[in-house]
C-alpha cells in the first residue's frame, strides 16, 4: 500500500517510520519553500506550486493509495480535488473545519460540547462590542493561520483594547473570555475507515512561551466525569465529522467542567508519548485508521510522558542522556530559536518517578533548574501563555 502526506515535517517522518514495519510506501507533497529534511530518504518528495491540478499531483505522487496530511495548514480544496483519484482521510471537509477557530466553535457548540464563552469581530466596533459582552480579562485570536502562541493576544485592561485598536483596524477574531483553569489537557481519538473509534488515555500538557513542552498522562486529579466527558467529546466530533484518522482535542479542565479549546485533525505532539508504552502508538493507529485495519490497543498501564527539545541540539549530550526509562526522537532539523527538534519519550511505573525522569532530562536539554509540574499557575486561554510552568 501506498500512502501520500501533505507535509514534510517530523509528523510526517513519524508516520512514515511506524509505516515502514507494515511494508507501506509513502511519498510526500511540499510546499514551494518547505524544508524536506524531516523525510529525506522516506520517499518520493514532490514540489507544489499551487498551479499544478490534483490529477498532476496525484501522477506526481505515484498514484497512492489514500492521502492524509501531517498539519491542518493545508489547501482544502486541493484535499477535495484529490478525493477525485484516491481516498483522503481526513477529508477536504473535517480539514477545513479546524483550520478556522469560529467554524470550530460553531460546531462545538452545535454538539453541546462546552467551550469558552466568545464572540466574532472584524473591526473595531464589533471589537469593543465583544468586550463590552464578555468584560475582561479576555483572549483574542486571528481565526486562522494561528500556531504555538502566535496570533495571539491577552486583554486585562481598556488600555490594551486601546493599544490593539491603534495597530488594527479590521481582522477576523475570535474574542474569548479567560478561562482560569486547573489544568490543559489534550485526548487523542483515532477512528477507522470502517468506523471503529478508540480514544487514548488523556495527557495534561504544559507550554513555554507559547510551544508545548511536556505532556504527561494519566493527568493528577482528573475526575471520573471529566475523563468521560473527554471520551465523550472526542467520540461525537469524529462521528459528526464523519472523520478518520487521528484527531486531537485540546481542553480545559476547571473543577467539575471540560471546556474545548481547539481541534487539530492530525497526530499531535501531546500523543508522542504513544511512541514510548503498552499502546499502539498515534502514528500506526492513524495508519490503520486509514487503511481500514483493526485499531490497536490504547490503553497503557504505566506513567508516560514526553518532553520537546525546543531551539538548540547537541546531539552527543542527548544520548548521552538516554536512560532505561527513555527513548529519544531526533528530526534531522538545523536549529533554531523555539523550533522542535525532537523530543524523549518517558514510561515509569510512579508519577514520582516520571516526575524525577523529565526534571532530569529538562536540565540536560535546557541547562536549567528542573521544571515543577505541581506547582503551576493558571493562565490564559491556549497556548499562549509564558507563565506556565515556572522554571
Amino acid at each position: 500500500m501506498h500512502i501520500g502526506i501533505i507535509g514534510c515535517g517530523q509528523l510526517a517522518r513519524m508516520l512514515a517510520l511506524a509505516g515502514w514495519h507494515m511494508g507501506l510506501r509513502f511519498s510526500f507533497l511540499a510546499d514551494q519553500r518547505e524544508s524536506t529534511g524531516c523525510v529525506d530518504g522516506l520517499g518520493v518528495v514532490v514540489r507544489w506550486s499551487g498551479d499544478e491540478a490534483p490529477a498532476e499531483i496525484f501522477l506526481a505522487l505515484g498514484k497512492p493509495d489514500v492521502v492524509t496530511v501531517e498539519r491542518e495548514l493545508v489547501d482544502a480544496d486541493l484535499l477535495g480535488g484529490l478525493a477525485e483519484f484516491c481516498r483522503v482521510y481526513p477529508g477536504a471537509d473535517a480539514v477545513r473545519m479546524c483550520q478556522h477557530r469560529l467554524r470550530e466553535k460553531q460546531l462545538l457548540s452545535s454538539l453541546g460540547i462546552d467551550n469558552a464563552p466568545y464572540r466574532h469581530a472584524s473591526n473595531v466596533a464589533e471589537l469593543r462590542q465583544a468586550v463590552g459582552d464578555l468584560g475582561y480579562p479576555l483572549v483574542i485570536k486571528t481565526c486562522s493561520g494561528g500556531y504555538d502562541g502566535k496570533g495571539q493576544w491577552r486583554f486585562k485592561a481598556p488600555a490594551d483594547l486601546e493599544s490593539f485598536c491603534e495597530q488594527y483596524a479590521e481582522g477576523d477574531w475570535l474574542v474569548e473570555r479567560k478561562i482560569d483553569f486547573d489544568a490543559e489537557i489534550s485526548v487523542i481519538g483515532v477512528r477507522s475507515a470502517t468506523g471503529e473509534v478508540a480514544v487514548y488515555p488523556p495527557a495534561e500538557n504544559l507550554h513555554r512561551d507559547g510551544i508545548l513542552l511536556t505532556s504527561i498522562t494519566p493527568p493528577r486529579e482528573l475526575s471520573d466525569a471529566l475523563r468521560d466527558a473527554c471520551h465523550d467529546y472526542i467520540q461525537s466530533l469524529l462521528e459528526s465529522l464523519d472523520y478518520v484518522g487521528v484527531l486531537a482535542v485540546e481542553c480545559f479542565a476547571c473543577q467539575d467542567r471540560l471546556l474545548v479549546n481547539e481541534l487539530a485533525p492530525r497526530v499531535h505532539n501531546s500523543g508522542h508519548w504513544t511512541m514510548l508504552s503498552e499502546a499502539t502508538s498515534q502514528f500506526e493507529n492513524h495508519l490503520r485508521a486509514l487503511l481500514g485495519l483493526p485499531l490497536g490497543t490504547t490503553r497503557t498501564h504505566r506513567y508516560a510522558g514526553m518532553i520537546n527539545i525546543l531551539g538548540r541540539n547537541d546531539q552527543a549530550e542527548n544520548l548521552q542522556a538516554l536512560s532505561r526509562d527513555c527513548a529519544l526522537h531526533l528530526y534531522d532539523k538545523p536549529a533554531a530559536p523555539a523550533r522542535k527538534l525532537g523530543h524523549f519519550n518517558v514510561l515509569c511505573h510512579t508519577r514520582e518517578e516520571l516526575l524525577a525522569e523529565l526534571g532530569r532530562l529538562h536540565r540536560v536539554i535546557y541547562r536549567q533548574d528542573e521544571f515543577s509540574l505541581e506547582d503551576t499557575s493558571s493562565g490564559g486561554n491556549g497556548a499562549h501563555h509564558a507563565e506556565r510552568p515556572r522554571f
